[in-house]
């Protein structure tokens, strides 16, 4: 298979048409940077072959961000001596259509896709994008951008093709009749068992299903009919044991024992409330006789209590001696504290005005140096803001408008290239005239030596002689001049608008503008620096400054001048402050004092009422007859509250030696059985009735009858069942045979592979072999000997994978060449990752592989590959 040429159009990168053509038959060299198209163009072959044309999951097909495209390919190529023309159009209007040598034969729709399936080997996704398992031979020749180290996977999706296309070179079981037996063996096991599961199908599998139907009919009517006969049983077994009942009646029996029991907790029920009745007395004892105690421990508390108050009394009326005598004492610490706070504050008041009469002298020193500070900085900021304005003005005269001095620039440039263009296309005309001698040339005098450039028609006059019309010869030189002509009148009127006479003034001009600029753009930030608020701010600080040296100068005439050596102020204010505290502390002393005593004086009072209050309370009439007759009460109602314990204990002992609960419990547990026993006969009587109506109602269906008919029908289908299974057998065995024989052919037939593959890898490792799984897949390489001389693919670097899966494809091309299977190779920038040495070695390879196959080789590295022995196209 030979490409001629491609073209796309709204494809991915290339909105507007591009075409490729011209290309080797053996390899092409297609380089371009990232994102040139290179992935392009092997995309547009791979969707031109293995996409359907109606698909709509292409849409990334289309030029990004264009609405309505149509994505298309046209690829021209020949096989096998007939020229094709591919064309293919996406998404909107999609349309295949494959001419064969020029309308001999044109395909259209899918009929085109299927010719296309056929002629390369691969098969089209039912529906959807095209997927890997589909590519068959291109799958496997076509190696996309960092998919060279993939090997396994394509060969095994393509290994049916290769299969294929390889038994067309022998004539093992490829005669007509031997491919006959084969596929009409195939063919019959086929209507027999499912090609990959190896299951019944067709009439083998209706056999299979309608005999389990027929076991499944068989096994329900079975175990209905045994469900019957326990029924049957059961319904004896429930007549049984329902007359005994009935005859029996045992829930009577334990109804009437329920009845004893309840009546005896009746009885035991009585006796309870005669005990709680005794334990409400002996509650109301115990409260009575926790009332007298209480009330007798209160008479001996007032008791104590009134000589405690007594005490108290006593101490608190010796404790007002000492209190008087320590308010006398901070009365007289007080009035020293006084006496020593007026010192300190008069020594406070004296040192405050010096420090005053100081500080308005440093403030006064101090507004001087501001005032002549500010008077300065005035004077300069008014010399800045005329700089300023001289600068503004000298500014606005120079401004010059930029965009026409950029269009001056590029009309002088212009000129200057077509004057260029003149010189080189005008006539020279040189001249060495004798001295005195002159020629007229062009309405002027020429003399002595020298070049005129003619540019246009011009004719030269020689004395005594004659004219000599000359005319250029460049065909574009009145075409130039009039261009000069016209950028001369621009250049003029562009001078004009800038006010110059000349490139260089505009520019000069330019120069001096900027300079001024920056000048006055410094000018006014040295301005703000100076005068951030303006020179008026500057007026008014100084104003306020005047205003407050006279108001300083005012307050310090009015302070008096000290004759004696002034106090320090920091220490009389710490006198002060340590006379303030002292006279705090003395206050503070006669307040507690005078507390104290008020306390002590009120503590005294306080106790002497108590206890004359409480000694009369005691001591008055009758008090001491009623707590006589409670001291005899308390006695009397703990012999009754004893009593009454004693009859309780007697009471309760007696009622649990009767066991109340385990009579309620009789009672609970007969009442429960009773009633357990009247439901169970209830239960025996409904499923009585119940199965009585399902046997009589299985009778009339004949279930018997029934059974017998499927047991039958079971066997029957049996029967057919294992004819079917001894012919799938017999087909199983003849399949396998004939399918044997076949695959020892092709494993004959393939030892080529083997020689190829290990052509190809000697070129890269010498001595090295591959090894090929049960499957004849590359699996393994062997280099040297030992026990680590086989490395598995996976085990191996990427760069050597991807090396060696480009190897095994051209071991692939070759046989399916052989077998005139189409051999298109294409790699999309493969072998990135070969270092130096590598590269050297695989293309060797793939220069012997392009001696037998068309390839395309896409890169970004178009100088590495320029030893190859043919051009490195440019992507177009």
């Amino acid at each position: 298979m030979k490409l001629h040429r491609i073209a796309l159009q709204e494809f991915r990168k290339f909105r507007d048409p591009v075409v490729l053509d011209g290309l080797a038959d053996g390899l092409n060299v297609i380089a371009g940077p990232n994102e040139a198209g290179k992935s392009t163009l092997a995309a547009a072959i791979r969707a031109a072959f293995l996409e359907r044309y109606k698909t709509t999951k292409v849409s990334d097909l289309a030029p990004w961000g264009m609405s309505g495209a149509r994505p298309s390919v046209e690829i021209a190529f020949q096989h096998d001596g007939h020229e094709y023309l591919l064309r293919k159009s996406f998404l909107s209007r999609a349309r295949c259509e494959l001419v064969v040598d020029d309308g001999v034969e044109r395909h259209e729709g899918e009929a085109a896709e299927n010719a296309l399936a056929s002629l390369l080997g691969f098969e089209f996704s039912a529906k959807g994008n095209s997927r890997p398992e589909h590519g068959g031979i291109p799958g496997l020749l076509w190696i996309a951008q960092g998919e060279g180290q993939n090997l396994l996977e394509p060969a095994g999706y393509a290994q049916s093709h290769v299969r294929d296309a390889l038994t067309r070179l022998t004539g093992e079981l490829t005669s007509a009749d031997g491919d006959s037996l084969y596929e009409r063996v195939e063919v019959e096991r086929a209507a027999l068992r499912d090609g990959r599961s190896g299951r019944p199908k067709g009439a083998y599998k209706d056999a299979e299903d309608a005999l389990l139907r027929a076991e499944e009919s068989v096994a329900t009517l079975t175990a209905s009919k045994q469900a019957l006969d326990a029924d049957v049983d059961r319904l004896a077994l429930l007549r049984r044991d329902h007359d005994k009942a009935e005859q029996e009646q045992p829930w009577l029996n334990l109804e009437q024992r329920a009845a004893q029991a309840r009546a005896r907790l009746a009885e035991i029920s009585r006796e309870r409330d005669a005990l709680a009745g005794l334990q409400r007395e002996l509650t109301q004892a115990d409260d009575t006789l926790a009332l007298l105690h209480e009330q007798v421990e209160r008479d001996q508390r007032d008791a104590a209590a009134l000589v405690t108050l007594q005490a108290d009394a006593e101490a608190a009326a010796a404790s007002l001696v000492p209190a008087r005598e320590a308010l006398d004492r901070a009365l007289l610490q007080q009035q020293r504290a006084a006496q020593n706070l007026a010192q300190a504050n008069a020594q406070v008041a004296a040192a405050q005005q010096a420090a005053q009469r100081a500080d308005c002298l440093a403030q006064i020193d101090r507004l001087n140096q501001e005032l002549r500070r500010a008077q300065d900085s005035i004077v300069q900021a008014e010399q800045l803001a005329e700089q300023v304005r001289t600068l503004q003005a000298s500014s606005a005269q120079l401004e010059i408008d930029d965009k026409a001095l950029h269009t001056l620039r590029q009309l002088e440039q212009r000129l200057a290239q077509l004057q260029a263009q003149q010189n080189a296309g005008a006539t020279r005309v040189h001249h060495r005239l004798l001295d005195g001698q002159t020629l007229q040339m062009a309405g002027r005098d020429v003399a002595g030596e020298g070049e005129v450039l003619v540019s246009e028609a011009t004719e030269l006059q020689i004395p005594g002689i004659g004219v000599l019309h000359i005319e250029p010869g460049g065909s574009d030189l009145p075409a130039i001049l009039t261009a000069i002509q016209q950028t001369q009148t621009e250049r003029t009127a562009c001078l004009g608008r800038l006010g110059a006479t000349s490139l260089a003034q505009a520019e000069a001009r330019a120069v001096t503008y900027e300079q001024t600029r920056r000048d006055l753009d410094m000018a006014r930030q040295t301005l703000r620096i100076q005068a951030p608020e303006g020179i008026e701010a500057l007026r008014e600080l100084q104003s306020q400054a005047q205003s407050r040296l006279t108001q300083l100068q005012g307050q310090l005439a009015v302070l008096p001048e000290s004759a004696a050596a002034p106090v320090d102020l920091a220490q009389a204010q710490q006198a002060l402050h340590a006379a303030t505290v002292e006279a705090d502390l003395a206050g503070q002393a006669v307040t507690s004092a005078r507390t104290a005593l008020d306390t002590q004086q009120t503590k005294a009072q306080i106790f002497q009422t108590q206890w004359a209050a409480l000694q009369a309370e005691l001591g008055a009439v009758g008090r001491v007859e009623q707590r006589e007759q409670r001291g005899a009460r308390l006695v009397e109602a703990r012999a009754t509250r004893d009593t009454l314990a004693q009859r309780c204990q007697a009471a309760q002992a007696a009622l649990q030696a009767l066991q109340p609960e385990l009579i309620e419990q009789d009672a609970q547990r007969f009442e429960q059985s009773a009633r357990l026993q009247r439901e169970e006969q209830q239960r025996r009587h409904a499923e009585l009735l119940q199965l009585q109506g399902k046997l009589e109602q299985a009778q009339a269906h004949g279930l018997g009858e029934q059974l017998l008919q499927a047991q039958a029908e079971a066997q029957r289908l049996t029967r057919r069942r294992d004819e079917f299974a001894t012919r799938a057998q017999a087909l199983d065995l003849l399949w396998q045979l004939l399918g044997q024989r076949r695959a020892d052919a092709t494993q004959r037939l393939l030892d080529p592979l083997a020689q190829r593959l290990q052509h190809y890898v000697g070129l890269l490792f010498p001595g090295a072999q591959w090894r090929l799984d049960d499957a004849l897949m590359p699996a393994a390489v062997v280099r040297g000997t030992g026990p680590d001389a086989t490395e598995t693919l996976n085990a191996l670097s990427f760069g050597t994978r991807e090396q060696l899966g480009v190897l095994a494809r051209f071991a692939y091309a070759d046989l399916l060449q052989q077998a005139g299977r189409p051999t298109l190779l294409i790699l999309d920038d493969t072998l990135v990752h070969a270092d130096q040495e590598r590269r050297e070695l695989m293309k060797r390879a793939l220069y012997d592989a392009a001696s037998r196959h068309q390839m395309l080789l896409l890169t970004c590295h178009g100088e590495a590959w320029q030893d190859m022995g043919v051009g490195v196209r440019a992507v177009p």
